[in-house]
């Protein structure tokens, strides 16, 4: 695989079909995804470090200053990037830090406490990336999906989730979700307590931020650069991390739309199926037969299984019909 290509998909700026050709050349050796993972630890080292910091890690090493500190100042470039990762794996290396990835399969749920004491809650289908330990100025994490962060206070160190699309979440001690899938359009930020800052840049001007307060919701529309704030009780956003799905007047398309999220499950609709059914109540640790069986018991919906994915890469198949 062209490693410009990989750059691109880490970096949320390949094309739909990039995206699946890297997808499928990921899932297609264990060695490819070695490669990427190991990709995928340098760029996020390299872009997170703070340039003068940097520098000064590597001064000893490289005699070319004015070319160094400009190059640094453009890291962000994916092509200068890679080309210069080395430089940063060998910082981490004298500080003796180690970066490290968790991937959390779709349907489960992981729960991850950081050097610092903060405590991550990583959904399905989600990666986070962090470092053994916090040593620069700032406390630097990234991620691609969904997670729950209960952030350590530490007015001295800024936390800082790095997120798609060229967007962050900046904070000191405080509570929020966030879902930032790289394959998807949106950023969503639920915060519960606290304070953030919500950075984006769509354009090649200055990074925006906007500020939240405890029970908003901040949705970041990548494509055009809008940015939306709700009211939320935020229970339904952080239910997933304590296993609930929540549906409130739900209508039935986007109950399907949960639960195919939550357990990586393709429904198949029937046309005569209607749109007007809605659905209440709260799961807890259920499994997606228990909540389809409730639908089916409330309604006249019914369902069964079109495929067996076991064995093999396809998504279960769910037929929902009358």
């Amino acid at each position: 695989m062209n490693q410009e290509q990989l750059l691109k998909y880490i970096s949320g700026k390949a094309s739909q079909q990039e995206k699946e050709e890297v997808s499928t050349w990921i899932d297609a050796d264990a060695a490819n995804l070695k490669e990427f993972i190991s990709l995928r630890k340098s760029y996020d080292a390299f872009i997170w470090q703070d340039t003068d910091e940097l520098y000064k890690k590597t001064k000893k090493n490289l005699s070319l200053r004015p070319v160094v500190q400009k190059v640094l100042r453009i890291a962000a470039m994916f092509v200068i990037a890679f080309g210069l990762s080395y430089v940063v794996m060998q910082a981490f290396q004298k500080e003796n830090i180690e970066m490290q990835t968790v991937y959390v399969p779709a349907g489960q749920r992981t729960l991850v406490t950081l050097a610092d004491g903060t405590t991550v809650w990583v959904n399905g289908k989600s990666t986070l990336t962090f470092p053994s330990r916090f040593s620069s100025e700032t406390r630097n994490v990234a991620l691609d999906g969904e997670a729950y962060f209960d952030v350590q206070k530490d007015p001295k160190k800024q936390f800082i989730v790095s997120t798609a699309h060229q967007s962050a979440i900046k904070v000191l001690g405080t509570q929020f979700n966030v879902k930032a899938y790289k394959e998807d359009d949106e950023v969503t930020t639920t915060l519960i307590e606290g304070k953030v800052h919500f950075e984006f840049n769509n354009t090649s001007q200055y990074p925006q931020y906007i500020s939240m307060a405890p029970g908003q919701k901040l949705i970041y529309y990548s494509q055009n650069g809008r940015t939306e704030v709700h009211t939320t009780s935020g229970e339904w956003e952080v239910a997933w991390k304590d296993g609930k799905i929540i549906f409130r007047q739900t209508s039935l398309r986007d109950a399907l739309a949960i639960l195919a999220d939550r357990y990586d499950v393709e429904f198949v609709i029937r046309e005569n199926v209607p749109h007007d059914d809605s659905f209440s109540g709260t799961f807890t640790n259920k499994s997606m037969e228990q909540i389809l069986n409730f639908i089916k018991a409330s309604s006249k919906v019914r369902w069964h299984y079109l495929n067996s994915a076991q064995g093999n890469k396809e998504k279960m198949k769910i037929e929902i019909f009358i």
